[in-house]
């Protein structure tokens, strides 16, 4: 004989009691732990330690002096952003930003919207992330890591 509804209904009740609790436990927790299934994104719910970042970067320079970022595509041969970054940094931080420099430079010389472009410079730069959206794009401090001409 199967048991009543009535008679299964405690059951049911603590079932849904203990996976209630499950759910919530996350919450609850000090300091609050990001984890299945509930998520408090402590990413974007506690604040960084430091406003500062550091990127490993390329600009093209002007023979009078000013500098342009340059493109993903121009100075790393990615379209993404993400992917970009890692390339330049990945190939100044192995040593090779002499051969990695020449080869930005040959994209720039293709490119005839960089024609004002006289050099390429890899650089790793410390910025400010509030004061870049709030004063301007200087860095705190740019560490120069190879500087090569553009040959056309």
């Amino acid at each position: 004989m199967t048991p009543s509804i009535a008679a299964r209904r405690p059951y049911a009740y603590g079932l849904t009691l203990i996976l209630v609790a499950l759910v919530i436990s996350p919450a609850l927790r000090d300091p609050p732990v990001d984890s299945f299934p509930l998520s408090d994104y402590p990413m974007f719910s506690h604040g960084r330690p430091s406003p500062e970042m550091t990127l490993t970067h390329a600009h093209g320079v002007s023979e009078d002096g000013a500098r342009q970022a340059l493109s993903p595509l121009v100075s790393s041969g990615n379209r993404e952003v993400l992917q970009s970054m890692m390339t330049i940094g990945n190939e100044v931080h192995a040593g090779r930003s002499v051969p990695f420099c020449r080869e930005v430079a040959q994209r720039v010389a293709a490119e005839p919207d960089l024609a004002h472009i006289a050099y390429v410079e890899l650089l790793t730069s410390t910025f400010d992330s509030i004061a870049y959206f709030e004063e301007g794009p200087e860095p705190l401090h740019r560490e120069l890591h190879h500087r090569c001409r553009v040959e056309r």
